[in-house]
């Protein structure tokens, strides 16, 4: 004969099958592990809930009208954008909206968040700031103002100035801007400063 029993380790409940049988006089009993009463995986997806699918919102008549008028759009940042929002609200799924236009699966979830969080600013091209600028007009004024100056009026023992001195020189005093930069504002105010001249050596006694 047999029976289910339950045990109870480390906190947990979990299945038994329990089979007596006869060895002479005696009974013994052959213990057999079936499954846990609460299964690890049944709880976690007791407690999950399933993710719901990713759909663009309903349409007011205002942005159906826009969409619709999108999808015959010359430029393809707004007609892509048109093409996933009008096939999502259709009923299409992810995948199939994927499959359909040849987009990437990421592609087409932030278009279709960003409409429902947004509306139609999702039309819209975001204009890139570009890179600021690395160095203030106050102290491009200073960068040129140690280029009008000698170097030793600085403290610094050059008879000249180059790029690099003057990078180097400006890094001391705060302003990061690296030789090439300091070329680009010598060239853009046209400005001249006295350069060092590479001097020759010959053993020829005519040369002077």
């Amino acid at each position: 004969m047999s029976h289910i029993e339950i045990y109870t380790i480390d906190g947990r409940k979990y299945k038994y099958q329990i089979t007596n049988y006869r060895v002479g006089k005696k009974i013994k009993h052959k213990k057999k592990y079936i499954e846990p009463v609460e299964p690890a995986n049944r709880m976690r997806r007791e407690k999950m809930e399933r993710k719901p699918k990713l759909m663009a919102k309903e349409l007011t008549t205002e942005e159906k009208s826009f969409v619709k008028k999108s999808l015959r759009h010359s430029g393809s940042f707004v007609k892509d954008r048109a093409r996933i929002v009008q096939l999502s609200s259709e009923g299409n799924k992810i995948k199939q909206i994927c499959e359909k236009l040849k987009f990437d699966r990421k592609k087409v979830e932030t278009v279709i968040r960003n409409f429902n969080k947004l509306g139609l600013k999702v039309f819209e091209r975001k204009k890139n700031p570009g890179r600021n600028r690395r160095i203030t007009q106050e102290e491009r004024a200073l960068i040129i103002s140690y280029l009008n100056t000698h170097p030793e009026k600085l403290g610094i023992h050059y008879n000249n100035w180059s790029h690099k001195k003057i990078s180097d020189y400006a890094k001391k005093q705060g302003i990061t801007v690296s030789p090439s930069q300091v070329g680009r504002i010598i060239k853009q105010d046209e400005l001249k400063y006295k350069k060092k001249r590479g001097k020759m050596y010959s053993n020829d006694p005519l040369f002077s």
